[in-house]
């Protein structure tokens, strides 16, 4: 603490010295660094500050951004923007986003101060439109808060709810428990206005759960809270929290000495709420018309009723000009804008030029209508001719997918039957090789292994293609001499997959079949070429001959797994 001190001495004392712009500069940042924690020391550095020595609008934006929130940390209302007008035209298009936000933020509470709610708003609503992940949490969550204020100041206390959730995030964020809290406190406040006791209760309860974290200030605002909250309840509930309320709070000028009279005013302690509302006097002076409401009801049950109707008059009379001032706030600018626009009018011509400006007007306002309901037509039919476009587009596409997804599997299909193809012609070329075997026998094998080559060879270069299928349609041409010689060619070259399918009482022709799967046939092709209609009634036999269930592998990839386990 005591090197901060040092440090901010040391920078008051190089304000009494002549320096050039980057001394200043250098100065004014070492304000920056500290001006959150030590506001006082800061706005005294700030204030001793030559202005002349400022020669750049680079550092007279800098000084007065940095003396705005010097005064604004110290709590000292600004009403004019002349301070900070020369951060917000400087940053408008250079500096950082932080400096920016911070700039337009500033300016909104002056305005705020000044009592001009949209200018105000006009500011914040800028400044939040430059938020960034750079900009510190804390001055993010006293923006939110401000437009709280400004919505609560007009009555509009939804949108004031939703700007204290947003402060409150950002409070949490920053881990600054404290504002969070009083955060929540407001939130609790607003939720009363509006009746909505279920929500009132909910961050109640979150309040009651941190009350160790708050400081006199907050925990004499949540006790007013909870006491306002709790009067529709029974008298030993209000008691109670009336009880704990004073026996906590011990510092009586703090005391919301409205809301104690309002709950003596539920226990029948009529004595005791005057004496709450002489503490309010005391301690606050009469500024709420809440004040005459409450001495209203208390002289009402006390039955002197002249003394109520008195109090319920100035009531009357007090939200009665509160509204009127409200209302006078909202409408003001709008004069002023009419005013500044008749300046420059003759006197003489004022009631012709005012009409003429309403014609106008109105001749514009109906060209608009014109030309946004043209618009609104236009982008309906765009709307229209997008969607069909689209459902054409997604057709496409939808068609171009399931293309690619039969290549695919053409494709994988064709890669599998030359791998099985290749796998054949090996298994016949060892067959060939042994001179053991039949010479019938050896002949089908080297007619099956001069198709097989053909196929391969088709698969390399186009030009073999016709003469590789003309030579499998010669060789298929007799259908049961095809299936007998595929059936002994299997014998040869998987004997024990053979051996396999009889044990299975499997008959020649369906083994045959099976001989047929296993050279890349499918059930239909099968069928087609065989000239048996019935090939499901085939098929459902080899299924159950096999033990495949039904709705299980199917039975080409069952058969060629099976033939990979016999293999040689």
């Amino acid at each position: 603490m005591r090197y901060i001190y040092s440090i901010l001495i040391f920078l008051l004392m190089l304000c009494a010295c002549n320096k050039d712009a980057s001394e200043i500069g250098s100065l004014l940042n070492g304000i920056e660094a500290y001006i959150e924690e030590y506001p006082e020391e800061a706005l005294k550095v700030l204030e001793s500050v030559n202005r002349e020595e400022l020669t750049t609008r680079k550092l007279k934006a800098k000084h007065a951004l940095l003396y705005s929130m010097a005064l604004d940390k110290n709590y000292i209302d600004v009403t004019t923007d002349s301070i900070i007008a020369p951060a917000v035209n400087y940053y408008k298009y250079r500096g950082t986003d932080e400096e920016r936000f911070k700039s337009l933020y500033y300016a909104g509470r002056v305005y705020q101060n000044a009592g001009n709610v949209e200018a105000a708003m006009e500011k914040f609503v800028e400044a939040e439109h430059h938020m960034s992940n750079q900009i510190d949490k804390t001055i993010v969550a006293r923006l939110f808060k401000a437009k709280m204020v400004a919505y609560q100041d007009i009555f509009d206390y939804k949108s004031a709810i939703t700007q204290a959730h947003k402060a409150a995030e950002y409070y949490l964020s920053a881990r600054d428990s404290v504002k969070y809290l009083s955060a929540i406190n407001s939130i609790v406040i607003l939720y009363g206005q509006l009746d909505d006791k279920e929500s009132e209760r909910k961050y109640l309860d979150l309040l009651s759960s941190n009350r160790y974290l708050m400081n006199d200030s907050q925990l004499n605002t949540y006790y007013a809270v909870l006491l306002n909250s709790s009067l529709r309840d029974s008298q030993e509930i209000v008691s109670g929290i009336l009880s704990e309320y004073l026996s906590t709070i011990t510092d009586a000028s703090i005391i919301k000495w409205l809301s104690i009279a309002n709950a003596y005013i539920v226990l029948e302690n009529y004595p005791a709420a005057i004496n709450a509302l002489d503490n309010y006097r005391l301690y606050g002076g009469i500024k709420d018309p809440a004040y005459n409401w409450i001495s209203a009801s208390i002289y009402e049950n006390l039955g002197e009723y002249e003394k109520a109707l008195n109090f319920y008059k100035s009531y009357l009379k007090e939200t009665d000009e509160a509204d009127m001032s409200i209302f006078e706030s909202d409408t003001k600018f709008i004069e002023e804008r009419f005013v500044a626009d008749l300046k420059s009018v003759r006197q003489s011509l004022y009631l012709i030029i005012i009409s003429l400006s309403l014609i106008i007007i109105a001749l514009l306002l109906v060209i608009i209508y014109q030309r946004m309901k043209k618009v609104k037509e236009e982008n309906r039919i765009q709307k229209i001719r997008f969607d069909e476009e689209r459902k054409v587009i997604v057709g496409a596409k939808e068609q171009v997918e399931a293309q690619y997804v039969l290549l695919k599997e053409e494709k994988e299909e064709t890669e599998r039957m030359f791998t099985s193809l290749k796998a054949e012609i090996e298994q016949l070329k060892k067959i060939r090789k042994d001179k053991s075997i039949d010479k019938d026998i050896l002949a089908s094998v080297e007619q099956r292994l001069n198709v097989l080559n053909m196929f391969i060879l088709a698969e390399l270069s186009d030009s073999f293609e016709k003469i590789a299928y003309n030579e499998l349609g010669k060789l298929m041409e007799n259908r049961e001499e095809f299936l007998e010689s595929t059936r002994r060619t299997f014998m040869i070259s998987h004997p024990k997959f053979m051996a396999y399918l009889r044990k299975q009482n499997l008959t020649e022709w369906e083994i045959g079949c099976c001989c047929l799967y296993c050279i890349g046939f499918n059930g239909a092709e099968i069928s087609e070429y065989l000239n048996r209609k019935a090939i499901y009634n085939i098929n459902s036999t080899i299924r159950q001959k096999l033990n495949i269930p039904k709705g299980g592998t199917q039975i080409d990839v069952f058969l060629t797994q099976k033939m990979k386990e016999f293999r040689p």
